[in-house]
């Protein structure tokens, strides 16, 4: 199992939190007990070292759910807005689900493979995989539904020709995130089942964005 799929186990991240709490305690319990002068000694530092250690993968978790809100609440105009990367567990209830969010809720809920592939594309968004590239669209496309679009269709749609905006807000160059937009619109399946014709520039399901990246098919 690779490293950063260690971040999407909930249990893991729960224990170690409480192993933190636990060598903290232990340096305060010997910090207590020690003899004057000898209270903060090389023990009570490692209990702290060790604390401080733990937290490291649960802080990290946060960060990066953190960030994948801050810029859906950037997309959408909002402060409300939490995103939830699930466990290995989570995800055993809502399997097919990339992402999902319920109806009136403002938060979204991504399956444990799109926070890692959202990773792998922050690691280095100038990639032409289209299939990392997707975790990126299931994050836009779960922000439609936030914003209150219930259509399948419309919301996928309307992902698409925002995709490069969710993108810039994450920190992409304002050009990768275009060119990430366009790979993500030209190869869509048309066996996927939010797939219309009709989402083309120009197309019924075109919103005429000012700043659309959009590309009609060759």
């Amino acid at each position: 199992m690779a490293l950063d799929q260690f971040y999407e186990i909930s249990i893991l991240l729960f224990i170690l939190i409480l192993l933190s709490i636990v060598f903290v305690i232990l340096a305060i319990v010997g910090a207590i007990r020690g003899r004057d002068g000898e209270r903060f000694d090389a023990y009570f530092f490692f209990m702290l070292a060790v604390a401080g250690a733990l937290l490291i993968l649960p802080v990290r978790h946060m960060l990066f759910e953190y960030r994948l809100a801050e810029a859906s609440n950037k997309l959408l105009g909002r402060d409300d807005v939490v995103v939830d990367c699930n466990s290995y567990f989570d995800s055993l209830f809502h399997l097919g689900a990339a992402g999902f969010v319920y109806r009136g809720s403002s938060v979204i809920n991504l399956e444990v493979r799109t926070c890692s592939g959202m990773r792998d594309y922050l690691a280095k968004p100038t990639t032409t995989d289209r299939y990392i590239l997707y975790n990126l669209h299931v994050l836009t496309h779960e922000a439609m539904h936030v914003a209150g679009e219930i259509n399948e269709i419309r919301t996928d749609c309307q992902a698409f020709q925002r995709n490069h905006r969710t993108a810039m807000a994450l920190g992409v160059d304002e050009k990768v995130a275009a060119v990430n937009a366009r790979i993500l619109h030209r190869f869509r399946s048309p066996k996927h089942p939010y797939y219309s014709a009709d989402c083309e520039p120009g197309g019924p399901l075109d919103e005429q964005l000012a700043d659309a990246v959009w590309l009609a098919p060759n």
